[in-house]
């Protein structure tokens, strides 16, 4: 008898087992997956900031019936319960020092503009399809950050990605075949527009001082540098005898156009037989592309 009540004193320090009704975890399901629908149509409703409010909501009580029920928090021993909530005690607090930064910084964003404006800017060089030796530095560190990659670093056109290219691109240091032209200018033409069924993409969202800079260093890259003329400065609508950079207000294309041409370029690479290897679905995975950067919760795959 004596060692029975033992038996059940020391049996009593110990929690039983929990099973959670079959109900229950089926109740628990619907009400996740009906939140889960609610946070997928929330990607296609424009509701602006409250997109992220109620998104944030809902993965919240998404948690918290996981937490609570499949993981048995809500039976578990207290002293891990006071672990697991301690923890969003600290994000808390995380919340608080960093609300200062993101409420009181200042406006970083866009005033609720377009995000692709026109680019305009208060020009650092006059006349700057005029070259000179800043001008020309200031083209050779825009080459490193925007050009080198397919270009090289010599301006051979055997960058890294040069490889994955056709047609391959444009070797600065020679002087027959450019489609242009490699007149400082005609260079200008380029940066500002690409061309057409090439590999070479429009920088026209750089200033055109920036574009100005990297012409006149492509050029310099040469076994000779040609002079502009009137014709080409007409052909790209800058007055020679203003001091302005030219063209200072050079717009953007709408994202949804943007990804509209790269997702038709790339199935007319692929039917081409163009495309890298690996590369061959890049077409179809770009299909509907722009409707998903509308989305406010942003998925970049179908």
């Amino acid at each position: 008898m004596s060692d029975s009540k033992n038996n059940h004193s020391a049996n009593s320090g110990h929690s039983h087992h929990y099973i959670l009704p079959d109900s229950l975890a089926l109740k628990t399901l619907l009400s996740l997956g009906v939140l889960t629908a609610i946070t997928v149509g929330l990607s296609y409703v424009h509701l602006g900031p409250f997109n992220f409010i109620i998104g944030m909501i809902v993965a919240t009580i998404k948690a918290f019936l996981v937490c609570s029920i499949f993981m048995n928090l809500r039976h578990d021993d207290k002293a891990n319960a006071f672990i697991f909530g301690s923890g969003f005690l600290f994000l808390a607090i995380f919340f608080c020092l960093t609300a200062p930064d993101v409420f009181f910084r200042g406006d970083v964003y866009v005033n609720g503009k377009p995000l692709t404006m026109a680019v305009r800017g208060v020009s650092k060089f006059k006349k700057a399809w005029e070259p000179t030796p800043e001008l020309v530095a200031h083209g050779k560190g825009l080459f490193a950050q925007n050009c080198v990659t397919c270009h090289g670093e010599a301006g051979l056109g055997n960058g890294v990605a040069s490889a994955g290219l056709n047609p391959k691109p444009r070797n600065f240091t020679q002087d027959k075949d450019w489609k242009n032209g490699r007149k400082p200018a005609q260079i200008f033409k380029t940066l500002k527009e690409g061309i057409a069924g090439g590999g070479m993409a429009s920088f026209a969202t750089l200033p055109a001082e920036d574009r100005w800079a990297l012409a006149h260093f492509v050029a310099s890259l040469g076994p000779n540098i040609l002079k502009s003329e009137a014709a080409d400065f007409a052909a790209i609508g800058v007055d020679p005898t203003k001091d302005s950079a030219g063209d200072d207000a050079a717009p953007s294309i709408p994202v949804e156009i943007a990804m509209k041409r790269v997702a038709a370029d790339a199935e007319k690479s692929g039917a081409q037989g163009n495309m890298k290897p690996g590369t061959e679905n890049m077409g179809m995975d770009m299909h509907g592309y722009d409707q998903r950067l509308n989305a406010k919760t942003f998925n970049p795959n179908p």
